[in-house]
């Protein structure tokens, strides 16, 4: 079978932008999801630890600084990860289009600044929030943005890192949407707003929870990308008395 991130795959045109394959390809794909990525993604100062808190994660390195995944770590990482990919898709499945595009047309009702986006040079350099809609999964994605292009994009071309695919567990986990690639994006709505901070939250919390990817509340936040675990969203994929999942997460979602 062909690779679906092949360098063979032709560039195509997608919201007005030359989208390319790179290396993930087109659309999201299980062979090209979590591909291993030793390097880990947090690399906080050792003095925020205890010893027995620095000693109790020491297993996921291969190095005493824990910079570098250790081979066993990435190996359940990686088993946990297309578990918790296959578990999201059979979610997906059972979801209703009409209840989805219910859910997306109410939305818009009642937020009227949110307007379709065709091509994204007409938010370039836009500061506001944005809609992400993958029609076929009955999912959303809601951001905000100082440059709302540029920010689309660099979800399209970039990816999850490896050692943050998974929180809090593979029985619960939301697909992230860096995982995603630029033809999973099949509409885009955007509002030109300086108060995204209280726009996105709202949007993100009265949005149906089984229909959206954001795994964070979103809104300003004074540690930055650091959430408490209480705030990180998840879904139940799973019946509830599955045995203990693989928690694979090191790091902090987003």
């Amino acid at each position: 079978m062909a690779r679906t991130g092949s360098k063979s795959a032709p560039p195509v045109e997608h919201f007005g932008e030359l989208a390319r394959p790179g290396r993930y390809g087109h659309r999201l794909t299980r062979e090209m999801y979590a591909l291993v990525n030793k390097t880990s993604s947090t690399q906080l100062p050792r003095e925020w630890y205890t010893d027995e808190q620095w000693e109790s994660l020491a297993w996921a390195y291969e190095d005493q600084e824990h910079t570098r995944l250790a081979d066993d770590y990435c190996t359940r990482q990686r088993e946990a990860a297309l578990e918790n990919f296959d578990l999201n898709m059979t979610f997906f499945a059972q979801l209703s289009m009409m209840s989805f595009e219910e859910a997306l047309n109410e939305m818009l009702r009642k937020h009227k600044g949110l307007r379709p986006v065709e091509n994204l040079t007409v938010v370039d350099g836009q500061i506001g929030v944005y809609v992400m809609v993958l029609d076929g999964y009955r999912q959303a994605y809601i951001g905000q943005a100082w440059d709302i292009r540029k920010r689309i994009k660099r979800h399209w071309s970039g990816t999850q890192q490896f050692d943050r695919l998974i929180f809090p567990d593979n029985a619960t986990s939301i697909l992230p949407i860096d995982s995603f690639r630029a033809l999973d994006t099949t509409r885009i709505f955007a509002a030109k707003t300086t108060r995204g901070d209280d726009l996105e939250p709202r949007l993100v919390s009265t949005f149906p929870s089984d229909l959206l990817l954001n795994r964070v509340p979103g809104g300003a936040r004074m540690l930055g990308a650091r959430f408490l675990q209480g705030e990180i969203k998840h879904r139940q994929l799973t019946p509830k008395d599955i045995s203990a999942p693989f928690v694979g997460e090191v790091a902090n979602a987003d």
